[in-house]
């Protein structure tokens, strides 16, 4: 039987009482300083304390505790706790620079009693402390310090054994460590090996704290990015940064890193009047001044990123390489092999063990019920006419054609997906009932030019388009009784000017129609193998299909016959819409906070505009209360019309304010999530909860006690507790990569491992029952048409993806491993 290991370490925080830390409170004329200025409505503070304390971790790593919530000001609690006592000018200086900005004055202006405050630090311990300081800042930062005190020794696979020197930096807010940059050849970027520690705990188990390593790559700039008068950083992208200056504040040989962030300039032209890209905030700005002395320009980094790579001047920075670039490039790819990543935590875990760090037992795999992964025939919920409108050049429309009317070899059990000829342009679907396609090209001129940017401001270039193709297309007349939807031709959205991509618009506009949308590039130029084409050709349709409510052949493998309902979250801008999905038998239906009736799949977008959006749950706001009032509502409507049982899928971000009860400190293994005294008691309902945020660990697959062997595997696992952990298919995209594959030898080789999806049932059931949920959750992780294996969410939550793109006017992409991209939210979204 296979086992798995999880890349976690339980930990005993008394083990590192002892420690010898540095403590510093914030002067109380600065504490006063956030408590006295308000907003107009003299309820809330006006200014955040938590910028200045992210801020200062980034820029001194050293800092393993900085109070980032409004206790600080109300409580004379610790404010910074570092191994290193930083100068106090240091941190006054930056801190002084700040409170100014925000006050939009300058420094001599700030009171005088803000600007003569004293800052000391007085020596304590860990043990002193713990009481007063989150152990969930703290704990990893000791943990990655101690990793990065020496170089380490790691076994790479084959036979490879190399010797690395680690950084400890904060990286969006979360402990790292960091190797300095492999150079593989010239044509590579370099990049570093990181290991993000973290304190998390597990559902239900709240009391017993791990670190969680998770293992991944960073990637840096090696070829400037400002030339010839043009920039390529993207607009609206941030880019980051980790900046070392030669002996910022101690005269220590090892260098420490800070995480800087830079934009594009709005407006930026290139002309001589104004640089490409700015410093993000007013502190990333501030720590030129104060550890270098003299201001720093971004465009410097990007015009000459190579200049600073190397650790002999006096700066030494890594610009992170991302998609917030439209030059093409950097031939390293995402991801590790599986033995880099192995040898990378085995190494961090030998470190640690050291510190009295207990490595968790490994976990056996259940038996699995097996799917054979077939798409074809499709299923569908009742016969019925659909038009498929193709807005794409001849070329692209007679290659569509020839597609789907032929044998796919790259499809299992080579199907043909228009399997009968009906009429000139009616086809037959491969399909278990009487679908039929009518398929016809349309003219894309009008609607896929580039949008009116130089005429108009960009909202009302979008609205223009909308309204003509909403114009254009009611008048050409209504397809009756059938269904309709669109294949739109477009190019990439490095190839439109900016805001001039009309994407969104085209969607906005097919959506107010009645058209779902579905768009694909262009065919390659030159190009005589034409397999991508012919892949993305498949794949356009087969998402278009999905979306319109088409499972794959695998879902009558499916179990279960019980209705499932499924609970999320979407976001749009600031604002939070409730969806729920039922799956009952063939039938997806979606339901809309706003939208009394059940809609299906395919037609839901199209009611969007009559939704409710809530505000995100606060103290301030009834979102947590309208949420599980429209939560309960429709589970007891449920289970009031059939006396069949009900499976209830989560989303586990619900926790983060709607759903409390799903937190992992308040999971009860034995009882469902308390929504209602009608609920409490029903032993019809079934409930699990889907997980896959950073706190479910990394992992690797143990194949027959062959421990020295790195494997591909896929299984569902279950520990002790009652957790699952299951573990798709490799997709067929991802072929061609052997398990002796590493980045350090092949860094060009994209090497993705799947992602552990952590399943958790609750209420009252016995083994059997919690095996069977386990097993149904991997099941609908294999239902959808358009991926060949396993997702990551189970179909009943994945629809939902569908309705976001049409509230949010963006598509989601698998979901790394590892994410390298810089998010531009100022705060991103806790999860306990």
């Amino acid at each position: 039987m296979n086992r798995m290991e999880l890349f976690a370490l339980e930990v005993n925080e008394a083990v590192f009482y002892h420690e010898t830390v540095h403590v510093m409170h914030m002067p109380t004329s600065w504490r006063n300083f956030f408590n006295t200025q308000t907003t107009p409505q003299n309820y809330k503070l006006s200014y955040k304390v938590e910028p200045l304390g992210k801020k200062l971790k980034s820029i001194f790593p050293e800092i393993v505790y900085a109070d980032l919530s409004y206790n600080i000001l109300q409580k004379d609690l610790p404010w910074i706790v570092s191994t290193v006592k930083i100068p106090e000018a240091h941190i006054k200086k930056l801190t002084l620079g700040w409170f100014a900005h925000l006050k939009g004055c300058s420094v001599p202006e700030l009171p005088e009693e803000i600007r003569n405050a004293e800052l000391v630090w007085v020596t304590s311990n860990f043990g002193d402390l713990h009481e007063s300081i989150d152990k969930y800042q703290w704990i990893p930062g000791l943990a990655a310090q101690k990793f990065c005190q020496e170089p380490r020794i790691i076994e790479l696979g084959q036979g490879i054994v190399e010797e690395f020197k680690f950084h400890h930096t904060i990286f969006n807010n979360q402990h790292e460590c960091v190797s300095e940059p492999i150079w593989k050849s010239s044509r590579h970027d370099p990049f570093s090996y990181v290991m993000k520690v973290e304190l998390k705990n597990r559902g239900g188990d709240a009391e017993r704290p791990l670190i969680v390593v998770t293992v991944g790559t960073r990637r840096y700039l090696k070829d400037a990015k400002i030339k010839d008068g043009a920039c390529f950083l993207k607009r609206d992208h941030a880019c980051s940064v980790m900046v070392s200056v030669r002996n910022p504040y101690t005269l220590q040989e090892r260098r420490s890193f800070s995480q800087l962030k830079f934009e594009r300039r709005a407006g930026s032209g290139g002309d001589d009047k104004s640089s490409f890209a700015v410093w993000k905030t007013a502190l990333d700005d501030l720590y030129w001044d104060v550890l270098y002395g003299e201001p720093f320009e971004p465009d410097m980094l990007l015009a000459n990123p190579a200049a600073y790579l190397e650790s002999s001047g006096e700066i030494t920075a890594y610009v992170v390489n991302h998609h917030s670039f439209n030059s093409k490039g950097n031939f390293v790819k995402s991801g590790l092999g599986l033995a880099e990543k192995s040898g990378l935590f085995n190494k961090f875990r030998e470190v640690l063990i050291a510190y009295h760090l207990t490595p968790l037992f490994h976990i056996p795999e259940i038996p699995r019920k097996r799917m054979n992964d077939i798409r074809f025939p499709v299923v569908a919920h009742q016969a019925e006419q659909i038009v498929i409108e193709v807005y794409s050049s001849e070329e692209m429309f007679d290659a569509m054609r020839q597609v789907y009317t032929t044998e796919q070899k790259s499809l299992e059990k080579h199907p043909v997906i228009f399997n009968r000829q009906i009429s000139e342009n009616v086809f037959g679907l491969n399909c278990d009932r009487d679908v039929t396609i009518e398929f016809v090209r349309c003219c894309p001129e009008e609607i896929v030019s580039e949008l009116e940017i130089g005429t108009y401001k960009a909202d009302l270039a979008h609205t223009k388009r909308v309204n003509q193709i909403n114009k254009m297309l009611k008048e050409s007349g209504s397809q009756g009784i059938k269904r309709t939807l669109a294949l739109v031709e477009i190019e990439p959205k490095e190839c439109w000017s900016r805001d001039g991509d009309p994407k969104n618009a085209i969607r906005e506009g097919m959506k107010k129609t009645g058209r779902l949308t579905q768009f694909i590039h262009p065919l390659t130029e030159g190009n005589e193998d034409n397999k991508a084409d012919t892949a993305r050709m498949i794949n356009a349709l087969l998402d278009l299909l999905n979306d319109a409510g088409f499972l794959s052949y695998n879902f009558t493998k499916i179990d279960t016959y019980d209705p499932i309902l499924s609970f999320n979250i979407l976001k749009a801008d600031n604002k939070y819409l409730p969806v729920i999905s039922k799956m009952d038998g063939t039938e997806v239906t979606l339901k809309i906070f706003g939208v009394d009736a059940w809609l299906p799949l395919g037609n839901a977008p199209f009611y969007l505009e009559q939704a409710k959006m809530l505000d995100k749950p606060s103290k301030w706001n009834q979102s947590k209360q309208i949420f599980l009032d429209f939560m309960s509502r429709t589970i007891e409507s449920e289970l009031g019309h059939h006396a069949r049982q009900l499976i209830v899928m989560i989303n586990a971000t619900l926790r983060n304010g709607w759903l409390p009860t799903i937190r992992n400190p308040d999971l009860n293994y034995d009882k469902t999530p308390y929504l209602s005294e009608r609920l409490a008691n029903d032993s019809r309902l079934k409930f699990i909860r889907i997980n896959t945020r950073d706190d479910v660990p990394q992992y690797r697959i143990i194949e027959n006690d062959a421990e020295d062997e790195y494997n591909k595997a896929s299984g569902i696992f279950k520990d002790p507790l009652g957790i699952y952990y299951g573990v798709g298919g490799r997709p067929t995209a991802w072929s061609g990569v052997m398990n002796k594959d590493t980045k350090y030898l092949s860094p060009s080789k994209m090497l993705l491992q799947q992602k552990a999806v952590e399943y958790i049932p609750l209420g009252v059931l016995n083994e059997a029952e919690r095996d069977d949920l386990a097993n149904l959750v991997d099941q609908l992780r294999r239902v959808g048409l358009n991926y060949d294996k396993h997702t990551i969410y189970p179909y009943t939550l994945r629809v939902m993806n569908m309705l976001s793109k049409y509230l949010t006017g963006e598509e989601k992409d698998y979901d790394p491993e590892f994410d390298e991209e810089v998010e531009l939210m100022e705060e991103a979204e806790e999860f306990v």
